[in-house]
């Protein structure tokens, strides 16, 4: 009974590991493109406004969740980056 208990535990926390040991690369790839979208597309501390914004708030919002180490945004920013004629990154 013991054993069959350890092991659903185990077989719980296998995808919440696997989740995190993957994400590590998700964020510091979502932080690299949120950089390259704040730097010269979108909104920053020192331009609030951009004269031609080409991001709007999906793009403001999806970068808002890589610095807060959510890697949802990713979709969103590589569209706007690529639609804007950048180049990505390398992911991993």
């Amino acid at each position: 009974m013991a054993r069959a208990f350890l092991l659903a535990f185990l077989a719980a926390l296998l995808p919440a590991v696997t989740f995190a040991q993957s994400s590590g690369g998700d964020i510091a790839y979502c932080n690299r493109l949120a950089d390259l979208y704040e730097r010269y597309i979108g909104r920053s501390d020192n331009l609030p406004i951009r004269p031609n914004p080409g991001g709007g708030l999906e793009a403001d919002f999806a970068a808002a969740q890589c610095r807060q180490s959510e890697p949802s945004g990713i979709p969103v920013l590589e569209r706007v980056l690529r639609g804007n004629g950048f180049t990505l990154p390398p992911h991993g």
